[in-house]
């Protein structure tokens, strides 16, 4: 059975509670455009933020090391639908201003349980 808290959260979620997962993984120097791009377009307001995320993608390898030395950050963010649309189209943004960053964005179903 669901308590109050988990009850509110997913009615705020829209239309029958339908939630979705978005993950972004990026380039730790472009950090700073997406928390002022959450800001500006008021989205991911409510996000999960890993920090030195390690890994290799479609750009370069960003593994922390004395080979390549940079870091991924990485937001997770549990959202409506149209919020989720929001985030995507800040992220395409950034790729576009700068292509060679290494930005991933993720989106698939979620969930309150």
């Amino acid at each position: 059975m669901k308590d109050k808290k988990e009850k509110k959260a997913g009615s705020k979620a829209g239309k029958g509670g339908k939630l979705k997962r978005v993950e972004l993984i990026f380039s730790a120097a472009v950090d700073e455009d997406f928390m002022e791009g959450f800001k500006k377009e008021g989205i991911g307001a409510h996000f999960t933020k890993i920090s030195g995320v390690t890994g290799a993608g479609f750009s370069n390898p960003k593994l922390g090391d004395s080979v390549w030395p940079q870091l991924n950050e990485m937001i997770i963010v549990y959202c409506p639908k149209d919020e989720a649309k929001k985030i995507i189209e800040l992220a395409e943004k950034i790729r576009d201003k700068y292509p060679m960053e290494g930005i991933a964005c993720f989106v698939s179903k979620a969930a309150v349980r």
